[in-house]
């Protein structure tokens, strides 16, 4: 009976996750045949890069701290972890900022990009923006509070869709795209806010102690010195390749690959987001009570499986004419890089539960070297391919190479938790 209760509850929990990613993704989906007509391949280029930039500062401006907001028992320890990665946030966002102003130059030179001192501190903003946003979003799954999670979301697309097809109506150029990514987190970041502050402001106040901070930072030392190094080395691995084509291609061929990875990503993360941020607490209450971890973890990845295997087939058969149709004929291309690109991004998908239990594990080493390996065979391809292969034949080696290690991954994790009974 408690079991059911259990599982009822997961699944309200991902769909309440659901409802809100799902409005926010539609609106996504909706505008994106209009912004592919407002902007040119170059500017979504353009763009990808200084999402790339952003994506790899992110991941790390908190060590990581973030993960552990969710496993301690005690409510006053979560809130002082939650403070003590704000704090490092802010400094790290301060470093970037310095960083961007010695060489703001040379990135402009090294990624063929005329005109990025227009945009460059939009990137400072938007890292502080979303890795405060990311500590609120761990302490909301602490808390079981999904649908502030979703109104915040809802929330993030309206303004994102509103600045990009404004500045694509005004002909503003690049600069649309990337003020209204940055102003949808700042909103999101103060949406959550305003929430968390209403709900949990007793616990919060009462619970601020910095020599606690000091002792919990301690505690998770493992966070900063594997997770950190780990996630980064994850987030240059996904990021790595619109520098290299921008570098050795054109930014016109980044526009054709970060449109497909966008619109393919945006289903993708409707359902694998929602699960991973209800799976993850999930899964350390199993571990901390001695429950069937392993079992669970097969049939959360199978089920994950199950979904995304119609979706692969239709994108891999028509993914070219069903961008020819939506986006317009000169996005062909890009339907030809998605049929490749979504074999990599199932795997993907079905990876959630493996690398959120990686985490309960205490795996952080291991994720660290298998993040580093996968890293250096995707750099070695993307500079291989740049010499010798065409910008078509580099992406689809590109992706087979990451369902590969995805996969990878996935068994290892259900063999290693088998191991832990």
């Amino acid at each position: 009976m408690i079991q059911n209760i259990k599982k009822s509850l997961f699944i309200r929990n991902v769909l309440t996750l659901m409802t809100g990613t799902a409005i926010a993704q539609a609106l996504n989906i909706i505008i994106a045949p209009i912004l592919s007509r407002l902007y040119d391949p170059h500017a979504f280029g353009v763009f990808a890069v200084y999402t790339s930039i952003v994506s790899i500062c992110v991941v790390v401006v908190g060590l990581k701290y973030e993960l552990a907001i969710v496993l301690p028992k005690k409510q006053k320890d979560a809130a002082n972890v939650l403070y003590l990665s704000i704090i490092v946030v802010v400094f790290m966002t301060l470093l970037s900022t310095i960083f961007l102003f010695l060489f703001k130059d040379y990135l402009e030179i090294w990624f063929h990009i005329q005109g990025l001192n227009e945009f460059i501190w939009w990137i400072p903003i938007s890292i502080l923006f979303f890795g405060i946003y990311n500590n609120f979003n761990y302490w909301s799954t602490r808390q079981k509070s999904f649908k502030r999670l979703s109104i915040s979301q809802i929330f993030r697309s309206i303004s994102v869709a509103a600045t990009q097809l404004g500045g694509g109506i005004s002909k503003i150029g690049t600069v649309g795209l990337i003020a209204g990514q940055a102003i949808g987190h700042i909103v999101a970041t103060v949406v959550l806010g305003k929430q968390i502050w209403k709900d949990d402001r007793q616990v919060l106040t009462s619970s601020f102690n910095f020599n606690k901070m000091k002792d919990l930072a301690r505690t998770y030392k493992e966070f900063p010195k594997y997770s950190a190094p780990q996630s980064l080395i994850n987030s240059l691995s996904q990021n790595v390749a619109p520098f290299i084509l921008a570098a050795y291609f054109s930014p016109t061929v980044v526009g054709y690959y970060s449109l497909s990875l966008r619109l393919l990503q945006l289903p993708i993360n409707l359902i694998g987001d929602s699960v991973r941020q209800v799976f993850y607490p999930r899964i350390a209450e199993i571990y901390n009570h001695g429950g069937d971890l392993h079992k669970y973890l097969v049939k959360s990845t199978v089920f994950l499986g199950v979904i995304i295997l119609l979706p692969s087939l239709i994108i891999f058969l028509l993914g070219p004419l069903l961008f020819s149709i939506v986006l317009g004929k000169e996005w062909y291309e890009a339907g030809v890089y998605s049929q490749w690109m979504m074999l990599w991004l199932m795997f993907g998908f079905m990876n959630r539960p493996a690398s959120a239990t990686a985490q309960v594990l205490g795996l952080q080493k291991f994720l660290f070297y298998y993040e580093v390996l996968f890293f250096l065979s995707r750099l070695v391809v993307l500079i291989l391919g740049a010499y010798y292969l065409s910008s078509l034949y580099t992406i689809i080696i590109y992706s087979i190479v990451g369902a590969i290690f995805n996969f990878s991954l996935i068994m290892t994790v259900i063999f290693l938790s088998k191991k832990q009974e």
